[in-house]
């Protein structure tokens, strides 16, 4: 069985000479404390600026994206509403009158709307850009 002998001497010499030695560098230690500080708020810093700033920005042009997929759709919507207008009047034109027909030649505009895959294409080109 192992004993262990506590000898007080040699703590106090042992906690003494560190206290001494902490006071002899106790500048060199304060600004290892101040600079780890610094370095610390620097990486906070940095992880602020990169991810969050980044994740908001992108953010932001998704949302423009957005919204010009909804101005196309309200546009499709209209035109939509125009072209079965037209078909309604032809419709008419021909079921009412057997000698005079009216009927209203249109041009129709053709709208792609994009799918996902091209949205996602045209945010990365936008955050590229920018």
């Amino acid at each position: 069985m192992k004993k262990f002998a506590f000898i007080p001497g040699q703590v106090t010499r042992a906690y003494t000479w560190i206290i001494s030695k902490y006071k002899r560098y106790d500048s060199i230690v304060e600004i290892f404390k101040v600079s780890v500080l610094s370095l610390f708020l620097l990486v906070c810093a940095f992880f602020y600026l990169y991810f969050i700033n980044l994740s908001s920005t992108r953010w932001y042009f998704l949302k423009q994206a957005d919204q010009n997929l909804t101005a196309i759709g309200f546009q499709y919507e209209i035109l939509k509403t125009k072209l079965l207008d037209y078909t309604q009047h032809n419709w008419d034109a021909v079921q009412m009158t057997t000698f005079k027909r009216d009927v209203v030649n249109v041009t129709a505009e053709i709208v792609k709307i994009p799918d996902a895959l091209q949205l996602w294409f045209l945010q990365n080109q936008l955050t590229a850009n920018n």
